[in-house]
């Protein structure tokens, strides 16, 4: 793969797209967990995906890959990509479908809201990780795959993302703690049948 920042090919993108947007799922589903003891999917979407972590970690992916080496200067730039990406998506998301997935108001160095110091921290840091360890990794064995592997893979996943994107602009994914239930609930039911 070229180090100029234009010759990347769209399954590279499609694939690192997804691939971070589940790992902020994952993410945000495990401190959910850990924190409350309840599963709450947190997006707007309703599949395993926060696009938000896809597109700040395409564009970091992007802008950043051939600074790869250079992990400071990455923790640096990712975080004011980071901070851009989660406060333009807050703004919109609160602004088109007056809807709040997350609320830093009252965070150290909080901007109405939508990002805070400790955000703007956990981009930079997952930001230098992806661009210098993650992404070069995930590549490596990506490619092992043969392209039509790899395109039907990308295909049922834009599928799959399509209807739910389509399903999520009908009917926005809402509710206490953004679907959320909790574990103790279906584990300790407070009611026998």
């Amino acid at each position: 793969m070229k180090n100029n920042a234009y010759s990347y090919k769209i399954n590279t993108i499609l694939f690192l797209f997804f691939a971070a947007s589940f790992a902020g799922f994952l993410w945000e589903v495990l401190l959910f967990l850990i924190k409350d003891g309840e599963f709450c999917n947190r997006g707007f979407f309703y599949g395993p995906w926060l696009p938000v972590y896809g597109a700040g970690a395409v564009l970091i992916f992007i802008l950043l890959y051939p600074k790869k080496k250079r992990p400071l200067l990455c923790f640096f730039y990712s975080a004011c990509i980071g901070a851009v990406v989660e406060l333009f998506t807050g703004w919109l998301l609160d602004t088109l479908f007056d809807k709040r997935y997350w609320d830093y108001t009252g965070q150290f160095l909080s901007v109405r809201g939508y990002i805070c110091l400790y955000s703007v921290l956990g981009f930079a840091l997952s930001g230098a990780f992806f661009t210098c360890l993650a992404a070069p990794f995930l590549l490596k064995y990506w490619e092992r795959l043969s392209l039509r592997t790899r395109h039907r893979i990308l295909a049922v996943l834009v599928v799959l993302f399509a209807v739910d994107a389509a399903a999520a602009l009908i009917f926005p994914n809402s509710g206490n703690g953004i679907t959320c239930f909790y574990f103790k609930e279906i584990l300790l039911p407070s009611r026998f049948p």
